[in-house]
Formats: C-alpha cells, sequence, structure tokens
C-alpha cells in the first residue's frame, strides 16, 4: 500500500497578513471557529475567503522544506473592528 500524503490548505491570516500552511486535519478542527493552527504553530484567524493569498509565511515555509521546528502555538491578539454601518455617522 501506498503512503498517504499530507494535504495542507492555504489560509491567509487576518491578523498579520501572511498565508499559512494549514493541514486539512487542522482546518476541519477549526472550520466552526475559524481558528486555524498552522504548521509553524501560529494560530491562523482566517481572513475572508475572497482576499487573495498575502506573502507565504517563511515560518511555514522552513517547516514544509523540513528545516524549521513546530513551534507553541501562537495566538494573535486581534482587535475588535466597528461594523461599517457605525462606521459612516
Amino acid at each position: 500500500m501506498s503512503p498517504v500524503a499530507t494535504f495542507f490548505v492555504p489560509i491567509r491570516c487576518d491578523t498579520d497578513g501572511l498565508t499559512h500552511a494549514v493541514t486539512e486535519d487542522e482546518f476541519a478542527a477549526g472550520r466552526h471557529e475559524g481558528r486555524f493552527r498552522a504548521v509553524c504553530g501560529h494560530v491562523v484567524l482566517a481572513a475572508a475567503m475572497i482576499e487573495e493569498p498575502g506573502r507565504f509565511d517563511p515560518g511555514c515555509r522552513d517547516v514544509l522544506r523540513g528545516g524549521g521546528a513546530v513551534a507553541e502555538p501562537v495566538v494573535p491578539r486581534q482587535e475588535r473592528r466597528r461594523p461599517r454601518w457605525r462606521a459612516r455617522r
């Protein structure tokens, strides 16, 4: 039997603007909350899926190339945004 390949989902983080690599298992686990743990350890707060991908995260790139180690999860601080309909007053 052939080995099963791991697939990654590129997700742009709303807090740092970088695109991170998320495994399909992590994507399935965090799909309801919109928070995904990337392979670099960063907890990605997903940006709107209609936004273009940003620059790829160097930490994820190093892990995927085999040069980096997976770090502890880093939860970014996300500031609350005012709704647009209130900002126009």
